[in-house]
């Protein structure tokens, strides 16, 4: 009896942990390079996207951090950047995004610009 209760939870939390990994937003084809996540450039382009979204479209929005991002070269120096990031919203409430962002590493802001920005949960 406790043998079949053990193999029973061992099953519900391989099988949730399945859940969770195909939940997870995967990039675009296309996007060969992962960016570490955690670094300075990187969150500096997911507070971009953040507060971009928020200018234009009047929301307030935090910026929490970025969770992954992936790059791809987009020509001429420039590099799109997909990222899943998570910010709170005007409640407060913490949301998962996908965003991409496309920029020229090293330039200044006004060359930036972002291409899209979507919750994972709509």
């Amino acid at each position: 009896m406790k043998q079949s209760a053990v193999v029973v939870a061992a099953v519900l939390v391989v099988s949730l942990l399945a859940v969770a990994v195909v939940a997870a937003p995967q990039p675009p084809a296309g996007y060969t390079t992962r960016e570490d996540a955690s670094s300075y450039f990187i969150q500096q382009v997911g507070k971009f996207a953040v507060n971009v979204y928020k200018i234009a479209y009047m929301i307030p929005m935090s910026y929490m951090g970025t969770s992954q991002c992936w790059s791809a070269p987009a020509g001429g120096g420039a590099n799109y950047y997909w990222m899943v990031l998570t910010a709170t919203n005007g409640t407060g409430a913490a949301g998962q995004y996908v965003s991409t962002v496309w920029g020229i590493p090293g330039s200044e802001s006004k060359t930036w610009k972002l291409l899209s920005f979507n919750s994972t949960t709509n």
